[in-house]
């Protein structure tokens, strides 16, 4: 079947909300924790509630909240503010839930209008998930599937284990994770496919099998002995299950909207002084360069957001190389050149450019010159290093694959990456020494002293 199948008006979202979220620890509702840091903290329902609204496909929303009148009405009371500033024609309604997950998406699914074709299905807890990923799941139900999924390859190594009487796991077998996916959400449906998931038993046949496949609405479908198309997810929409995932999913709200050191917002504006560190008002190009896990990431991201520049990260790079089908040890010198096109492109446009990978090697720095050179922006290298080898190695450790196929390398492969002197760097910072606000100030700072 193809094409945009008939009756399809709007896209509906089913916001599932009305977990306990015990494993939180948090002594409440988890919509109801916060997430975030200043003035970006709110509820976790408020962040998911914000992304879905991204999604200029969604036309009727509807909250699924805790059933007990307490958590109820905290949860109206969180979702009035949002109700002032929606884009035009969206609505948005809050139910009480029903007492396992399955009974909280049918109650969310009879609140929609019967005009609705498309729904989607989506849990608060993944309150980060980019909108890039519903629209990707609405357009695959537009193009004909009944029933869609998001979700990323499985990159760690799967054992089959057998629990023995006194407890003790014995490994069975290691399994071929190759054709192993973690599914997410917002998963999408034809409205029609959807509704006889959750009103039409299970066949006998089938019914031992949809014990293990019932824990989300695209396991009801199989169940069903319906067939679920898979697109691709985020590792953005990760789960916020555990006191770590909240962490996590607050590091990366500070790492795209940063607090400035001088106590505003970055994301909310970028000084002139800031933008024009060469005050010449050429473009300026930032290159990092240091080993994985020194914390060049976070620094680019920190560094782009004051100077209004572009991101250039390598890793996404490659790995979007990797995905159209180059080969995995060829990826570094096609991704040092696919960087090098795209900031000249930018600096062309006069936009600055903070250029975030190894860059290890004299040949790539000097090439790096040269692109500044032709583009007429000014050149700023900056030695990126980590100089206390614990917290180097608790960082390289602790770090969580943001991009969709991508694998860190470990502490072994980036302690002994090559990283050739840079005698020439206009600057070389220490970030186990200095807080990575600090050390933005202190290149801005090189910056206006260079061009004096």
């Amino acid at each position: 079947m193809t094409g945009r199948p008939d009756g399809i008006v709007g896209a509906g979202l089913v916001l599932v909300a009305a977990g306990r979220g015990t494993r939180l620890g948090a002594g409440r509702p988890k919509a109801l924790v916060p997430l975030g840091r200043g003035a970006d903290a709110a509820p976790i329902l408020v962040h998911a509630l914000r992304g879905a609204l991204r999604c200029t496909a969604i036309t009727d929303l509807v909250v699924v909240a805790p059933s007990d009148p307490e958590a109820f009405a905290e949860v109206q009371h969180a979702v009035r503010p949002e109700l002032t500033d929606l884009p035009r024609g969206v609505r948005i309604t809050v139910v009480p839930g029903g007492a396992e997950r399955s009974d909280s998406v049918a109650r969310g699914l009879a609140a929609l209008p019967a005009h609705v074709g498309v729904v989607l299905v989506h849990d608060a807890a993944r309150a980060l998930t980019p909108v890039e990923v519903f629209d990707r799941v609405i357009h695959a139900v537009h193009s004909g599937h009944p029933a869609v999924t998001p979700a990323v390859a499985v990159t760690d190594t799967i054992k089959q284990v057998r629990t023995g009487p006194t407890g003790l796991q014995t490994v069975l077998a290691t399994v071929d994770r190759s054709s192993l996916r973690a599914v997410q959400t917002p998963q999408g449906f034809l409205r029609e496919t959807l509704e006889r998931a959750h009103a039409e038993p299970v066949d006998q046949g089938r019914a031992e099998a949809s014990l293990a496949l019932t824990t989300d609405d695209c396991g009801m479908v199989e169940a069903h002995g319906g067939r679920v198309t898979v697109v691709e997810g985020s590792p953005r929409a990760l789960k916020i299950t555990t006191p770590e995932d909240l962490e996590v999913a607050a590091g990366w709200m500070e790492a795209e909207h940063p607090v400035r050191t001088d106590g505003t917002d970055g994301a909310a504006g970028v000084d002139d002084q800031d933008r024009d560190v060469t005050g010449e008002g050429r473009p300026v190009l930032v290159v990092l360069s240091g080993r994985p896990g020194v914390g060049k990431t976070t620094l680019a991201r920190r560094l782009a957001t004051r100077l209004g520049a572009t991101h250039l990260r390598g890793d996404s790079i490659e790995q979007a190389l990797v995905r159209s089908g180059l080969e995995d040890g060829d990826r570094g010198p096609y991704g040092y050149a696919a960087c090098y096109a795209v900031a000249r492109d930018q600096l062309l446009l006069g936009r600055s450019v903070v250029a975030d990978m190894v860059n290890g090697l004299g040949v790539v720095r000097q090439e790096w010159e040269a692109v500044a050179r032709d583009c007429g922006a000014v050149a700023l290298g900056v030695l990126v290093e980590c100089r206390d080898p614990q917290e180097h190695r608790r960082r390289v450790e602790a770090r969580v694959a943001d991009i969709p196929g991508h694998r860190p390398p470990g502490w072994e492969s980036s302690r002994t990456r090559l990283v050739e002197p840079w005698p020439e760097a206009d600057l070389t910072v220490d970030t186990s020494a200095v807080e990575v606000g600090a050390v933005v100030d202190q290149i801005l700072r090189h910056g206006e002293g260079a061009r004096r």
